[in-house]
């Protein structure tokens, strides 16, 4: 098999109805700006069979082994509950009437955009192309995460929530860092997605907040 042709696989109908739906309007400015062409053609992943690839897999199969309880027990919260982690988390920083649908519909506003790159890139997981390599990876979570790799979703998740965060509250700034740095590497330590994953949300993210997106 050429690993270059490894997929991940069909977007399951729920995605593709939020694509076409896109009640924010998050993609359609997206396409309309150059953002998505900019990112499909200056930043494509790293093929399959790439080094880089593999050095990607070798260290997600060091950091899923060497997971401590407490962290694979935060991969757990953040796969299952993050939209209600960051609820409460908002709530402990001094933001008022925050709940858990408040903090997904956020994300649902940038669901369209990252779908619809996650479809266009069809990159396949990293335990699929672990498996085809021989390389032991197996994530630390049970997980219902049924789309293709890249971008990430709960990495543009992890942002976007933050970033209203710091609307709500700016004096929050460096806060915000810190727990964005506490967090944005637990997808790797669960074992479902790459670091360029996450790199490149943090592209795309960037550029809608720059151009007035979100």
């Amino acid at each position: 098999m050429n690993l270059d042709d490894l997929k991940y696989g069909n977007p399951p109908k729920v995605q593709i109805d939020k694509i076409k739906t896109d009640k924010a309007g998050v993609l359609k400015g997206a396409i309309k700006l150059g953002i998505v062409d900019n990112i499909l053609s200056n930043h494509p992943f790293p093929s399959n069979s790439s080094n880089t690839t593999k050095l990607e897999l070798e260290y997600l199969q060091r950091v899923t082994q060497n997971a401590s309880k407490v962290e694979i027990e935060f991969c757990k919260v953040m796969e299952n509950n993050h939209y209600e982690y960051f609820a409460k988390l908002g709530t402990t920083l001094g933001i008022d009437g925050l709940t858990k649908e408040i903090v997904d519909g956020w994300c649902d506003e940038v669901d369209p955009l990252t779908f619809y790159l996650k479809h266009k890139f069809n990159r396949p997981r990293p335990y699929q192309l672990a498996k085809e390599l021989g390389i032991d990876l197996y994530p630390n979570i049970l997980t219902d995460a049924n789309s293709a790799a890249y971008p990430s979703g709960h990495t543009m998740d992890f942002l976007v929530i933050l970033y209203n965060f710091g609307k709500l509250k700016p004096e929050l700034g460096k806060e915000l860092n810190k727990i964005y740095n506490k967090v944005k590497n637990i997808r790797e330590i669960s074992g479902v997605h790459y670091p360029s994953d996450r790199k490149v949300s943090e592209i795309i993210f960037k550029d809608i907040v720059k151009n007035n997106l979100i």
